[in-house]
C-alpha cells in the first residue's frame, strides 16, 4: 500500500529561525569538542612525533646495516677471488708472500692477510709457518712471518672447525697482536677465515683476511650525530649505535672500554633478524631498533632513550595546541558569519526512502523546489527507483533461466556418469577401482574397460578443454571405444581407427590425450599404446611408453603398442593431468613426487590407493576451487 504525504513549504523568514538555532548549536558544539579535538591532537602529534624519531633512526639503523655488509661482502669477495691463485701456488712458500701483499694492496678494505698452515705442512720452515701482509697508519703493505706470534693457533677452535668443516667463516672480533704491526694502537678487526687446499683437495691451511672495525665505529658515531636533533649533553639523553656479536658482546660501542669485554643484557631478546623492541639499557628506559647482518650473525643496534623519542613531540605540541586555541575561536566567528542557508524538509524525503528500501519501488517522492544538490539527490533516488523495478523483472527473468539450465545441467552431469562404468569386475585375480571428478557440471575426462575371452579391455583419456564441449567428445569417445574393444585385440589398432575417424570427420580441432591397455589376466601380460597421455605407474614406476601424438592431432599417424608382463600383486595406476596439476592457493602444483609418494604409503588395494590419492589431493589444494577434471584408474593382480 503506498503512502502520500503533504510536503509544505515554510516562509523565508521561518527558514531564518532555523538558521539562527543551528548556527547556535552548532557553536555550542564546536566550544562543547574544542576540549577532546585538543586531546586529540595532543596523543597524535606525539604519536606522530615519535613515529618520525623512530623512522629516523631506523634510517640510521639501515644505512649502518648496509655499510657493514658492504664492507664484510668487500672482505668476502676479495678473499674468495684470491683463493685459486693461492692453492694454484699452495706448494711454493715463497710465492704466498706475493699474494698476500697484493690481496692487501688491492683491497682497502682488508688492512692484513694471512695463510696459517697445519702443523709441519712445510718440514724446511719449521713446525709452525704463517707468513702474513700487513698495512700500518701509513698506508704501507709489507710482509713477514709471524710464527712467533701465532704459534699456538693450531689448538684453537676457530682453526679446527674451518680445517675440519672444510667451510669458510666469519672469526669473532678481536683486537690484533701489538707485535704485528707499527700502529700505536691495537686494531680491532673482524677476519673472514676460509680453508685452502692443497693439490690433492685437503685443506692444508687458512686464509684470513682482517677487517679492521675503527673505522665504522667512527662512521657510525658520526651518523648519530646527524640524526640526533634533541638539544642538551646529558648522556642519558643522546642516543648511540653499536654492534654485538652472535655471542652478545658489544664490538662496537661509543665507550671502548666496553667493547669486547661487556655483554648485552641477557633478558633483550631479539625476535627476527630486524625489528624494534623496548629494554632498560644501563638503568636508561630505550627503544632499541635493530637489524641482523647475515655475513657474520652479527647485531647493528640503534638504543634511543624514551626520552629522546619524546621530547620533539612535546615541543611541537606546545605549539600547535597554542595555534589551535586561536584557530577555534577563528573558526566559531567564521561559521557564525557563514550559515545562512535553511535545511529542506529531508523528513518526507527520508520516509519515502525507507518505503523503497523495504521494496516499494513506485513510493512517491517528495518535490523539491530549489535547485540544489538535495534535488539532484532527489532526481537520482527517482531513477534508481525506476532502475530498480526493471532489474527485479530481470532478475526474475534470470533466476529462472538460471534455474531451467542448472536442471538440465544436472542430467548431463547424470547421464555423463552414467557412460562411464560404476560398477568394477568381481573376478578372482583381479582387482579394479576407478573414480572420475569433473571440474565443472560436466567434464572431459573418460575412462572404461570391457571383459572379452578372459581380457580386459581398459582405457582412460583426456580431452582438451573443460565443460559441455568435452563433455560430448567425451561420450562419443566411451561409445568407439566399447565398439572396438569388441572386434579388436590390438589397443595400437583401436586407437588408430578412432584417431582416423576424428581426424578425418570433426571439423573441430579438438584434442584427446588417450591411453589404452589389453591384460590378458591369466597370464598378466600387458599390450598397451599411448597417445600423448600420462605415462602410467606400476608399482609407483612410472610405465614405458611412447609419447606419440594426441588422438585427432593427425590423419594416418602410426600409433605403435608395446608389451610388458605384470607379476602377480603388482599395481597399475593410471590418471589424467588433472592430479599432478593440482594447484593449491600458491599455484604450486600436486607434482608426480607427491603421487609417489602417496603410493608408497597408501594401501595397495585399489578403491584404498584412489580414496587415499583422492584425499591427498584435497588436502594439498584446501580451499582451491578445482581448475582441471580429475580421473584415476587403478588394476592390481591378485597373487595366486
Amino acid at each position: 500500500m503506498q503512502r502520500n504525504y503533504d510536503i509544505c513549504f515554510h516562509p523565508i523568514s521561518k527558514m531564518k529561525s532555523i538558521s539562527k538555532r543551528l548556527t547556535l548549536r552548532i557553536m555550542m558544539v564546536v566550544l562543547a569538542t574544542m576540549a577532546v579535538i585538543a586531546s586529540v591532537v595532543y596523543f597524535t602529534v606525539g604519536k606522530y612525533m615519535e613515529d618520525e624519531a623512530m623512522q629516523r633512526f631506523q634510517i640510521v639503523v639501515m644505512r649502518e646495516y648496509r655499510e657493514i655488509q658492504r664492507r664484510l661482502s668487500d672482505v668476502y669477495v676479495a678473499n674468495i677471488n684470491s683463493l685459486h691463485e693461492i692453492e694454484r701456488d699452495i706448494d711454493d712458500p715463497d710465492k704466498l708472500f706475493d699474494h698476500l701483499e697484493r690481496v692487501v694492496r688491492l683491497n682497502p678494505r682488508i688492512v692484513s692477510c694471512g695463510l696459517l698452515f697445519v702443523p709441519d705442512y712445510f718440514p724446511e720452515k719449521g713446525h709452525c709457518f704463517v707468513p702474513f701482509a700487513t698495512r700500518d697508519a701509513a698506508d704501507v703493505v709489507s710482509v713477514m712471518r709471524i710464527d712467533s706470534v701465532y704459534h699456538d693457533y693450531f689448538d684453537d677452535d676457530w682453526f679446527v672447525d674451518r680445517i675440519e668443516s672444510d667451510s669458510a667463516d666469519w672469526v669473532d672480533p678481536y683486537f690484533e697482536e701489538p707485535l704485528l704491526t707499527n700502529n700505536i694502537s691495537p686494531r680491532l678487526l673482524s677476519t673472514h677465515a676460509i680453508p685452502v687446499h692443497n693439490r690433492e683437495g685437503r685443506p692444508v691451511a687458512v686464509l684470513c683476511a682482517d677487517l679492521s672495525l675503527e673505522d665504522l665505529r667512527n662512521d657510525m658515531l658520526q651518523n648519530v650525530q646527524q640524526a640526533n636533533t634533541t638539544f642538551g649533553k646529558n648522556r642519558e639523553r643522546q642516543p648511540y649505535s653499536c654492534v654485538i656479536d652472535r655471542n652478545g658482546r658489544y664490538i662496537i660501542h661509543p665507550d671502548k672500554e666496553r667493547m669486547l669485554k661487556d655483554t648485552l643484557d641477557e633478558n633483550i631478546t631479539f625476535e627476527g633478524r630486524y625489528g624494534a623492541i623496548s629494554a632498560v639499557i644501563d638503568g636508561v628506559p630505550s627503544r632499541i631498533h635493530y637489524r641482523n647482518v647475515r655475513y657474520a650473525e652479527w647485531y647493528v643496534m640503534m638504543v634511543v632513550p624514551e626520552a629522546v623519542i619524546q621530547h620533539n613531540g612535546r615541543m611541537l605540541n606546545i605549539i600547535i595546541l597554542a595555534v589551535m586555541l586561536l584557530g577555534l575561536a577563528a573558526i566559531c566567528l567564521f561559521c557564525s558569519q557563514q550559515i545562512r542557508k535553511v535545511t529542506s524538509p529531508l523528513h518526507s524525503f527520508a520516509r519515502s526512502a525507507e518505503e523503497v528500501a523495504q521494496g516499494n519501488f513506485n513510493a512517491p517522492l517528495p518535490y523539491i523546489k530549489h535547485n540544489d544538490e538535495i534535488r539532484m539527490l532527489r532526481d537520482s533516488f527517482g531513477n534508481m527507483q525506476q532502475s530498480l523495478s526493471r532489474y527485479i523483472e530481470e532478475l526474475k527473468t534470470t533466476t529462472a533461466q538460471k534455474s531451467s539450465i542448472e536442471s538440465e545441467l544436472s542430467i548431463a552431469r547424470n547421464l555423463q556418469k552414467s557412460m562411464v562404468p560404476g560398477i568394477f569386475p568381481d573376478r578372482e585375480g583381479l582387482d579394479m577401482y576407478a573414480s572420475m571428478t569433473p571440474a565443472r557440471e560436466v567434464g572431459g575426462d573418460l575412462y572404461d574397460f570391457v571383459l572379452r575371452d578372459n581380457c580386459l579391455y581398459f582405457c582412460i583419456g583426456d580431452v582438451a578443454g573443460k565443460g559441455v564441449p568435452a563433455a560430448l567428445v567425451m561420450t562419443t569417445f566411451c561409445g568407439a571405444f566399447r565398439l572396438l574393444a569388441d572386434v579388436e585385440s590390438d589397443p595400437a589398432r583401436i586407437i588408430s581407427r578412432i584417431n582416423d575417424k576424428m581426424a578425418r570427420y570433426s571439423r573441430l580441432s579438438i584434442f584427446v590425450t588417450f591411453f589404452a591397455g589389453v591384460l590378458d589376466l591369466s597370464t598378466g601380460h600387458l599390450r598397451y599404446c599411448n597417445a600423448g597421455h600420462k605415462a602410467p605407474l606400476v608399482d609407483g614406476n612410472p610405465l614405458p611408453v611412447h609419447s606419440n601424438l594426441p588422438i585427432g592431432a593427425m590423419p594416418d599417424w602410426e600409433f605403435k603398442a608395446q608389451e610388458t608382463d605384470l607379476a602377480p600383486g603388482s599395481t597399475l595406476f593410471l590418471y589424467t593431468d588433472g592430479l599432478d596439476e593440482a594447484e593449491d592457493a600458491q599455484h604450486q602444483m600436486f607434482g608426480k613426487k607427491r603421487i609417489m609418494e602417496v603410493m608408497q604409503t597408501a594401501s595397495k588395494e585399489p578403491r584404498m590407493l584412489i580414496e587415499h590419492m583422492t584425499q591427498a589431493v584435497a588436502d594439498f589444494v584446501g580451499d582451491t576451487e578445482q581448475s582441471d577434471d580429475l580421473t584415476m584408474l587403478c588394476l592390481s593382480l591378485n597373487k595366486a
